[in-house]
């Protein structure tokens, strides 16, 4: 948050200097007045581009955010799903698998989500679901009961691997496209400070304060989108409260219903 603030408060300091040192006397103004036209329209352009590539940036950043935020519930849902099969397994695989299925939630929540705002897998929960699969598949095929838990339990455990992999996939933050718009929106952000002063803008009060107002808003931009290239980092991340209740929802699930 502080280097944030030192961020914003050194771009509004860079701004103002620069229009002191560098800027026109009003002397100047009438003298460019037939060509206020062209540079207010290239100016209106530069504006357009830079809102149009922070809009595209903050749809993909947020659709990014939602797809793992659902993904998480899913995950978390199928790991309950694989534990209530559990019923009609025989011993001593069923109480392997509980346990397996009681750990993981909270291996991804305590020690793997922590790993993914640096886009890393934790090695214990990878053992964890290897474990899980090794043990579903040295169930016995009969009778039908075990066989039907056996198979969905498989299907179940997949799309677990499937959507954790979606979860490594997506700790490793912006696609490509994600990140030209977020440079094409830096970039704008850049240029509609730059582009007043190499046409010279002039040094009166009111246009130092309005650029250096502008300047502030943009750096505070700038810093949101640089603080959103990840789902699992930063300002508005993903937390793991699929999984922590999922903890308690194991908890409450009935464990001597089966034979």
């Amino acid at each position: 948050m502080w280097t944030g603030l030192v961020v914003i408060l050194a771009s509004v300091v860079v701004t103002a200097v620069a229009l002191l040192l560098f800027g026109r006397s009003r002397a100047h103004d009438q003298a460019d007045d037939r060509d206020a036209d062209s540079r207010g329209f290239l100016g209106a352009v530069i504006s357009g581009l830079f809102i149009v590539a922070l809009a595209f940036y903050i749809v993909i950043v947020w659709e990014e955010s939602g797809a793992a935020e659902d993904n998480a519930g899913r995950e978390a849902a199928s790991v309950a799903d694989v534990y209530w099969q559990t019923a009609v397994m025989p011993r001593p695989q069923r109480d392997t698998i509980r346990a397996l299925l009681t750990e993981y939630p909270k291996l991804v929540a305590g020690k793997e989500w922590p790993k993914l705002a640096v886009g890393e897998a934790d090695d214990t929960t990878t053992e964890n679901l290897h474990a899980l699969h090794t043990e579903i598949l040295s169930l016995p095929s009969s009778p039908d009961q075990v066989k039907s838990a056996r198979e969905r339990s498989l299907e179940r455990l997949r799309e677990i691997t499937d959507l954790r992999r979606d979860r490594l996939d997506s700790a490793g933050g912006l696609d490509n496209t994600g990140r030209i718009m977020l440079i094409g929106t830096v970039a704008g952000a850049v240029a509609m400070i730059v582009f007043p002063m190499l046409i010279g803008f002039t040094a009166r009060r009111r246009h130092i304060l309005q650029m250096s107002l502008t300047s502030a808003v943009l750096a505070f931009v700038c810093l949101l989108c640089l603080g959103m290239t990840q789902p699992f980092d930063g300002w508005f991340r993903v937390s793991p409260e699929s999984f922590t209740s999922l903890t308690e929802e194991l908890a409450g699930i009935p464990v001597e219903e089966n034979r």
